[in-house]
């Protein structure tokens, strides 16, 4: 157990968001108490951040704890890494980012050595499987939640919950005006651009970028002054959505920089639900929601999920604000068709845009990272200050 006044934290991130959120609480809890010291398992940003790595889970096996049975020894492998650090070093606290099937099984580990559990960006529990909120409450010590609906949720549960914001906020930095976007790019300033976002994984990108593509080129039909734009994610390969490109004659160009920059001036996104809607929500860009997995998939969680919307920028809401176009309904027609209806009325694409204004508004500023770590701080060298008073 440490014994000095820096804290000792472990951090633990199990996939790609969740490292780069990870990092950045990491580094402001560094501009806080530069003493503070962090082992942990996670990606290579996490690991740039300056934390020492027992194991890189994010590049390595992101898939650890899935059907083969090579990932289940990687899976209770780690679990196993985990309990052995924290029995040896015993740090003032364990701090979880996202994954809550991976986490439900680190946070007792810790529970049971009297070491503080604070888990920032908590599971879903309003959206499905909100039983997991007594075991919540057992393990855990603290959360820290990033949507503004969560924290009642959390508090009315008997938990010690407190609301920092969204973290998307901190790492949406803009660095250039439309105009300057347009002239980087080469769009052209008298047509509306049209982003579409497919998501940030393979099996996304497979399922729904044709259909997009699809609905796009009715749009562009109705509407011929318009342009389309694709901010590739980095996890997905260029060839992997050239492919699909290739299969229409519809231009629509990828770009690979400046992502956040180019979303701030898009007008109007085919948006894949997701964290990207509640992104292109903060940027102000009105849109439809499209969704799709495979039957099995949606049944499941058709039966489990309690919210009676997809996006979570109409969760966040509280009311449909933007169209959703779900499963069976999620056909370049029926995407299209909504699309229409907005980008060809004026007043209704306005109120959108107001209605996006006040959602970003309800979210916080940036700042969500620093409050954290001042919450992160706060319980571990309390934990610190009894060992020593001990």
């Amino acid at each position: 157990m440490p014994t000095g006044s820096a804290p000792e934290i472990f951090v633990s991130a199990g996939e790609a968001s969740g490292d780069l959120h990870a990092s950045n609480l990491v580094r402001a809890i560094q501009r806080i108490e530069p003493s503070a010291r962090f082992h942990g398992v996670g990606g290579r940003k996490l690991e740039a951040a300056g934390v020492e790595l027992i194991d890189n889970i994010v590049d390595r096996h992101a898939h650890i704890g899935l059907n083969a049975v090579r990932s289940l020894r990687k899976y209770f492998r780690l679990l196993r890494d985990i309990e052995v650090y924290l029995n040896r070093v015993r740090p003032d606290a364990l701090v979880m980012i996202d994954s809550p099937e991976f986490h439900m099984r680190v946070a007792p580990m810790a529970k049971r050595l009297g070491i503080p559990v604070i888990y920032y960006i908590p599971p879903q529990i309003w959206a499905w499987r909100f039983g997991r909120i007594r075991k919540i409450r057992r393990i855990v010590d603290k959360v820290l939640c990033i949507l503004p609906f969560e924290e009642k949720i959390y508090r009315d549960s008997g938990i010690d919950v407190t609301y920092v914001g969204h973290p998307i906020l901190d790492i949406m930095r803009l660095t250039m005006t439309r105009d300057e976007v347009f002239d980087h790019f080469g769009f052209d300033p008298d047509r509306r651009l049209i982003g579409i976002l497919p998501g940030s994984r393979g099996q996304e990108i497979d399922r729904l970028l044709p259909t997009m593509i699809a609905a796009a080129e009715l749009i562009a039909h109705e509407i011929p002054d318009v342009q389309f734009v694709l901010p590739r994610a980095m996890t997905v390969s260029a060839e992997r959505v050239d492919w699909h490109l290739s299969q229409s004659r519809l231009p629509i160009r990828v770009v690979d920089e400046y992502r956040y920059n180019v979303r701030s001036a898009m007008d109007f996104c085919l948006c894949k639900s997701g964290t990207s809607t509640l992104e292109t929500a903060f940027l102000g860009c009105p849109m439809v929601v499209v969704y799709r997995v495979d039957h099995l998939s949606w049944f499941i969680g058709k039966s489990l999920v309690k919210v009676p919307f997809v996006g979570l920028v109409n969760v966040v809401g509280g009311e449909q604000v933007v169209p959703e176009c779900i499963q069976q309904e999620a056909t370049p027609r029926h995407i299209a068709e909504a699309a229409l209806r907005i980008l060809t009325d004026p007043e209704l694409y306005e109120n959108i845009r107001f209605q996006l204004q006040k959602i970003r508004a309800r979210c916080g500023g940036p700042g969500a990272s620093a409050r954290a770590a001042a919450e992160v701080l706060r319980v571990a060298q309390g934990s610190l200050a009894e060992v020593e008073i001990a």
